[in-house]
């Protein structure tokens, strides 16, 4: 996924309707000149009167049609000659009242070319280049803003200045009824709280049928086209407004809120609008895994919030809460582990729940931690449960005494809802920590939604599954981690805390290795112990995978055997190297021939493969000259990590030469 911190910059070629041509640049983008072609059709069948306008992207090939008739206001989506959205309602009521008047057209009343620049802030990866067409319809006094890209489109209501109630939206999504669709589910009222449900499938028509806790299901939702293209409904750009839900009748998924019937208030300042509602298209699994409409349709960063950004550093952290006993929170122990987490070369150690109630002198014993964690070059995180920072002159002053004790940033726990006010809390505490200079990591919390990119600040948030539910008799099963990098993680980063080894559920230790790789957190939690990771000899072979794993990644590729629920195969490259992790959802073992065509110059690589043994992991040196006609094994429920080193070229900072001949002799 395309991290936060982007910096963005975008260029339009602005037209009105029966207006010269309008030029304005931001930023360095180049002018791009593009031809607009608006269709007006209108279309009578016996005394009533349809009228369409026809919205394009870039290359034309999406193509979304707005409809006014006598029942209301609708939209279609169509990619090239394939129906992606059938005839869907707009609409969105205010005090009860329609946004949309009844009997008007739509207009189309502008037009833009649009590019946004989308990069991190820090150490530039993944940087991209999108470009879409925006247009604004008007239906009397409701004005639609429509995105349309090549590979996905979406829209959002312009709001009317003041403070205003919303009841509701009619806003839905039609599509065919017999496609697959992938959804998460837990079977109690945690689970749109939390959106830590276990991904599976089933078929569109069932979606209203299937979950025991009612029709209404989280997002993203994932549907399976023809020809194994994919489509995903989400939203982006959730601020000053309910977290939408998806209601599920029949083959039609309709905008639905936390709030019911008695909807929300909101205050709208002039030129606001509600959240983006997102369709995106993908032709495979890599276009899925690597869609950016989610992060680009955010605002840029605040420069005035964000004007330091020396702070925002991603980096792979210790945690000793999950494998917690009853030495935990001792800060004897917790010296320990942060003595571990600097020879396993990480950044950051993590103080979990408890650490106010179990030292008596907390800020005592927290600066003497953060003290002795600077000597070994280890960054300290502290968790707060977020009902006691409602009160922002409290979290303004918690905030401000972490900040001056050199804490690197905060995971705050339970906010449990993404009603209006949660979401507004949620908003107000990046922007509080960001004026403290301090990372954040949500957990309890909903999916994102593209928030990473406005906030860079917020390195991760939960809204997933992930391995704490393996301590809660709730373990994980492999065929879930098969599906998230296809899911859950299209939005966002996400902290599922993978690498616990210890307890892994039915899951191989490997498996657990290759999650570290699949599941992209710039804020890496890694659930196992670090003393055990250190002192155990059975992690000898595969401590220097751990060393050297990045944090952040420049390029990834799904290779094409994966299979959602059933077979993920990624490759990603950090500098000069590249790592291939498999993982297998199923219980039978499984051929993997991965076609590595991609990297040009195999010969330049050294390559190591980790896969599973007896219980154990196998480390073993594999010849590069025939590497692309090669076949791995992949054991039931289990993974391997194929890493290729460059040999001209070592850029890893923590390469030594014991870590080297460690890397193939362990």
């Amino acid at each position: 996924m395309k991290h936060a911190g982007r910096i963005y910059s975008f260029t339009r070629s602005k037209r009105l309707l029966g207006a010269a041509c309008i030029v304005h640049t931001w930023g360095m983008a180049r002018i791009i000149t593009l031809s607009i072609v608006i269709l007006l059709t209108t279309s009578i069948t016996g005394h009533s009167a349809a009228q369409q306008l026809i919205l394009k992207s870039p290359s034309g090939s999406l193509i979304i049609q707005v409809i006014k008739n006598e029942e209301g206001s609708f939209y279609t989506v169509k990619k090239d000659t394939q129906p992606l959205i059938l005839k869907s309602r707009l609409g969105l009521s205010i005090a009860g009242l329609p946004l949309i008047e009844p009997g008007v057209l739509p207009e189309l009343i502008e037009t833009s070319d649009v590019q946004v620049s989308l990069s991190l802030l820090k150490n530039n990866y993944r940087e991209r280049l999108v470009s879409y067409k925006r247009y604004e319809v008007r239906l009397g006094k409701a004005i639609i803003e429509f995105a349309v890209f090549d590979n996905g489109c979406a829209f959002r209501y312009h709001l009317p200045k003041g403070r205003l109630h919303i009841t509701g939206e009619q806003t839905s999504f039609v599509l065919d009824g017999n496609s697959p669709v992938w959804f998460f589910e837990r079977t109690n009222n945690w689970k749109l709280k939390s959106y830590a449900g276990l991904w599976q499938q089933t078929q569109l028509d069932s979606l209203d049928k299937i979950s025991p806790t009612g029709p209404v299901q989280g997002k993203p939702l994932i549907v399976q086209l023809p020809n194994q293209q994919y489509l995903f409904i989400t939203e982006a750009a959730l601020y000053n407004y309910s977290g939408m839900r998806l209601k599920a009748r029949g083959n039609s998924l309709a905008a639905d809120f936390t709030e019911g019937d008695t909807g929300f208030y909101v205050n709208s300042p002039a030129g606001s609008f509600t959240p983006w509602r997102v369709i995106g298209w993908a032709a495979n699994l890599d276009g899925l895994a690597n869609q950016y409409i989610v992060a680009a349709l955010n605002p840029v960063p605040d420069k005035r919030l964000f004007k330091n950004t020396d702070y925002i550093k991603p980096g792979k952290s210790a945690w000793s809460w999950i494998s917690r006993d009853e030495n935990y929170l001792d800060p004897s122990v917790e010296k320990k582990i942060i003595d571990a987490a600097a020879q396993l070369h990480y950044d950051y150690t993590l103080i979990d729940d408890g650490w106010e109630q179990a030292w008596v002198k907390k800020w005592e014993v927290l600066k003497d931690l953060v003290t002795y964690g600077k000597k070994k070059k280890i960054q300290l995180w502290v968790w707060k449960d977020s009902k006691f920072l409602r009160d922002s002159v409290y979290r303004d002053a918690f905030l401000d005494t972490l900040s001056r004790l050199g804490i690197a940033g905060i995971k705050i726990d339970f906010m449990n809802s993404e009603a209006k006010d949660l979401i507004d809390f949620e908003i107000n505490f990046l922007k509080a920590a960001a004026r403290k200079n301090l990372m954040v990591n949500f957990h309890g919390c909903h999916t994102s939604t593209g928030e990473f990119r406005t906030f860079p600040n917020e390195m991760t948030r939960e809204g997933v599954r992930g391995m704490e539910l393996n301590i809660m008799n709730e373990p994980i099963p492999a065929w879930h981690n098969t599906a998230l990098p296809f899911t859950r993680f299209v939005v966002g980063p996400a902290d599922y805390t993978p690498g616990f080894f210890s307890n892994r559920g039915a899951t191989t230790l490997t498996h657990q290795l290759a999650l570290l790789y699949l599941l992209e957190s710039p804020f890496q939690c890694i659930a196992e112990n670090p003393v055990k990771l250190v002192n155990d000899p059975l992690f000898k072979a595969v401590l220097p995978f751990i060393r050297d794993l990045p944090a952040t990644w420049d390029s990834s590729i799904v290779l094409p055997q994966s299979h959602i629920g059933s077979c993920a195969i990624v490759a990603k490259k950090s500098g000069d190297d590249w790592y291939i992790a498999a993982i297998n959802g199923q219980d039978r073992e499984l051929a993997v021939h991965p076609d590595l065509s991609f990297i040009k110059h195999l010969s330049k690589y050294k390559a190591t493969l980790v896969a599973d043994q007896n219980e154990r992991f196998k480390v073993v040196a594999v010849s590069t000259t025939n590497l692309g006609a090669m076949s791995f094994q992949l054991a039931p429920q289990g993974g391997w990590v194929l890493r290729l080193t460059n040999n001209e070229v070592l850029k890893s900072p923590h390469r030594d030469s014991s870590t080297k001949s460690n890397f193939l002799n362990p």
